[in-house]
């Protein structure tokens, strides 16, 4: 038990060192204040942990995170405040977890578990102060990823089946994918900017009902009411489906039988798949190592699938 409660004072310790120097960097006044906070926050998450050993006969000495630090700077640096402010929420995520566990396993007096209970709102409440940055962009992630993965999925199952088909005629199967793809495209930015211009039409509505009772009836209801952009929308999903059938289809132009292509483009879709997927998941607060095997086993599936479709077809 005392090793638990160690590794919680360190991940608290480590938390208020990544948060302080995450501040000191900010430019922006009201994001620095919140980190600030933070900082204060975890300090005194740690100092509980710390008294608590205390009160066990274990003494902790003071810790130094260097190279945590260094390696959230960098993230911060490539991937922006958001993204680095997922990956610590992930973390965020785990302690509350275990901070429940301990809280209704452990040997806590009540004002300890008094304690406990406060930090664990403490971590809860951490996330609202990046809703209103994420509100846009979590909308712009959907459309993107849903373009590339689809693109990918799509386009790696049609190659796959004309792989199995046409065996010895690489050109033919890359010829053919773009093909598929470039009509793809065009059907997915058309269905996704119907799609969002119905949604847009709906909620402006919405925004008029609510001006109409607040005018005319002095009634005021709140509700939220974020507008999305159809042709943005529709731009960014046929973009990234485009690009994820180049993905799939560069190799069948390079390589000299469509069967070594096949294998060069699920490897790059694989690569893709982990890289959007760890993205997807950070953005999301779900598992990295779960949402990327989702998506490579049910892209990598469906190609199997049509291999075998079009190997059948070519024996036929």
């Amino acid at each position: 038990m005392e090793g638990v409660i160690l590794g919680f004072y360190k991940d608290e310790l480590k938390a208020s060192q990544i948060y302080k120097r995450l501040a000191m960097k900010e430019s922006d006044v009201k994001v620095k204040h919140q980190l600030e906070a933070f900082v204060k926050m975890e300090k005194r998450h740690a100092e509980f942990w710390k008294k608590l050993m205390e009160s066990r006969g274990i003494l902790p000495k003071e810790y130094k995170f260097r190279f945590a630090v260094l390696l959230y700077l960098l993230i911060r640096k490539v991937l922006g405040l958001r993204w680095t402010s997922r990956i610590l929420e992930l973390g965020e995520n785990k302690a509350i977890r275990e901070y429940y566990e301990y809280y209704k396993k452990g040997d806590l007096t009540e004002e300890e578990k008094e304690e406990l209970k406060r930090i664990i709102l403490d971590e809860l409440a951490h996330e609202d102060f990046f809703k209103e940055e994420e509100q846009g962009i979590e909308n712009n992630i959907r459309d993107i990823f849903l373009g590339m993965n689809d693109g990918l999925v799509e386009i790696l199952s049609t190659v796959a089946g004309l792989t199995g088909l046409y065996m010895g005629k690489p050109r033919l199967v890359g010829i053919s994918g773009l093909i598929v793809g470039l009509a793809g495209t065009l059907s997915m930015s058309i269905g996704t900017f119907i799609s969002v211009k119905n949604q847009k039409d709906v909620k402006s509505f919405g925004i008029f009902r609510l001006r109409v009772l607040k005018e005319l009836f002095n009634r005021e209801e709140r509700e939220e009411m974020e507008i999305e952009n159809p042709l943005k929308s529709a731009l960014f999903t046929g973009v990234f489906y485009l690009m994820g059938t180049a993905f799939i289809v560069y190799s069948f132009f390079i390589m000299k039988t469509a069967a070594t292509a096949l294998i060069l483009s699920s490897l790059t879709a694989i690569l893709v798949w982990i890289i959007s997927g760890s993205i997807i998941a950070l953005s999301s607060g779900l598992s990295v190592s779960k949402k990327v095997f989702e998506m490579i086993i049910s892209g990598i599936g469906a190609a199997i699938i049509t291999f075998g479709v079009g190997k059948v077809f070519s024996l036929l």
